[in-house]
């Protein structure tokens, strides 16, 4: 049985990046993870307006005005005179799409009636616009718009459901294990088997023992990580100096000792560009049936923050589309310590919106955005961010895994993907429907109640989730 290593790091923050701001090469936006005062938000914003205003060409402004209401609308997560005080925007641009055809993303047809009506805009935009890249199973595409007109003619286009910057999302970084129930559903024999999880993160250290000391994915035949690629900037690294991602895939390993894992590297050294992270999401729909990939973690985000679901977000239809192939995205709800608001892509439709909590009394604590002057198991953590449409609480802090310790939201989320992993396993309930599984794990769950703001929200018993198969889910 596969167990974690605890250790008590009083002084750890929940991500060691939180305090670096993220430079966006491609979108020119820098970001921190760790938001500022709502007061001063407000007064950056005013300030942002008029700077982007003063820069802005008299043909720009003319674009701008011109614009209809409805086209207006389809900008999403920024603001319309950001993107017209730029003389080019590189942007994701999603098309109208139909349930149906998320469901058959996979299909040759359905690809190729995507790609004709992605060719057909491009060629409208004509010199205005140039294709970086596509996304074959996604009605998606990134795209360069080189003047004002342009990007005008791409929002007018009624073909065009919405535009997104490309913006960095940064990592947000046991007793956990009898905490969740894991030797419980271990010793009866579910670990996963049959299954494969996603990792979408700084990468895997896929030689470490943990991971059955492969030299190289899939081999030897012990080896846990039968993929890992670099799905941005090909580094040729197994993981950056954090090993988030690592410690991450190591935390899903653990709670699912039999599921496969993948090691999908979506960051450089600004963070996770929104078109590597879409990119990331196609190539797991893309080989879904390949591995059986039943989870997508996510364990990163950007300072955004919403009080409840955010459907303007750019995943809401990577994962809409990802759900109709099979997969559950599990996010990491953020670490800014807000008690109102969720990061993206965690506030997303379709995110399974994972807070912290913790296993055990560790005393006081202080990390770099807060601190807890006692702790005690299901305690929620000072840095998890939380509201009324978080979805699972799961152990957070301080979680040692695959050789390395860390703290954060994003330590809660990889329970959650590993106890999605056991519960559809091959000798356990397979043939639930997406639903159902979430409600196994959350009508199981232990309720918990945030001090801060009073929100109830389940703390995952993967020992009690199995007991419910054979009966309808909660």
């Amino acid at each position: 049985m596969n167990s974690l290593n605890m250790h008590r790091l009083a002084n750890q923050s929940p991500l060691s990046t939180l305090t670096v701001a993220a430079r966006c090469a491609l979108s020119g936006v820098v970001l921190s993870l760790l938001a500022a005062a709502p007061a001063s938000a407000q007064a950056s914003r005013a300030q942002g307006a008029s700077a982007a205003e003063a820069v802005m060409s008299a043909q720009a402004r003319q674009a701008l005005a011109q614009l209809p209401g409805q086209a207006r609308l389809k900008v999403r997560m920024t603001r319309l005179d950001d993107l017209f005080s730029r003389e080019a925007n590189d942007v994701l641009v999603e098309l109208e799409d139909s349930d149906n055809q998320a469901s058959e993303a996979d299909q040759p047809q359905t690809r190729e009636r995507r790609g004709l009506r992605k060719r057909q805009l491009l060629a409208r935009l004509g010199q205005g616009a140039e294709l970086l890249e596509d996304f074959d199973r996604l009605p998606m595409s990134f795209k360069r718009v080189r003047s004002s007109q342009a990007l005008a003619a791409l929002l007018n286009d009624p073909d065009v459901k919405a535009v997104y910057p490309n913006v960095a999302h940064q990592r947000m970084d046991l007793q956990s294990l009898p905490l969740i129930g894991q030797p419980y559903a271990a010793g009866s024999g579910y670990q996963g088997q049959g299954t494969a999880v996603a990792v979408l993160d700084s990468g895997l250290d896929y030689k470490r023992a943990a991971f059955g000391n492969c030299t190289l994915p899939g081999i030897p035949s012990t080896c846990r990580v039968v993929a890992a690629t670099d799905i941005a900037f090909p580094d040729f690294v197994r993981d950056t100096g954090s090993y988030h991602g690592t410690n991450v895939a190591g935390i899903i390993a653990a709670v699912a000792p039999a599921t496969r894992l993948i090691g999908l590297d979506v960051f450089t050294a600004g963070g996770a560009m929104t078109n590597d992270l879409v990119r990331a999401v196609n190539w797991v729909i893309a080989n879904k049936a390949k591995y059986n990939i039943v989870a997508m973690n996510l364990s990163l985000g950007d300072s955004t923050k919403s009080a409840g679901e955010c459907p303007g977000s750019w995943a809401t239809t990577p994962f809409a589309n990802a759900r109709a192939a099979g997969v559950i995205p599990v996010v990491a709800a953020g670490n800014s310590s807000a008690k109102d608001g969720l990061a993206s892509p965690a506030c997303a439709p379709g995110a399974v919106r994972v807070g912290a909590v913790y296993d055990s009394s560790l005393g006081s604590v202080k990390f770099s955005a807060c601190s807890d002057a006692s702790t005690a198991a299901d305690q929620v953590t000072c840095f998890s961010q939380s509201s009324p449409v978080l979805s699972l609480l799961a152990p957070g802090a301080t979680i040692t895994a695959a050789g390395i310790s860390m703290s954060g939201t994003s330590q809660a989320a990889p329970h959650v993907a590993g106890a999605i992993a056991v519960l559809r396993g091959s000798n356990a309930a397979p043939n639930d429907t997406l639903d159902a599984t979430l409600r196994r794990l959350q009508g199981t769950g232990v309720p918990v109640t945030d001090a801060r703001n009073g929100v109830v929200t389940p703390r995952i018993d993967l020992s009690r989730a199995l007991q419910s198969i054979g009966q309808p889910a909660p």
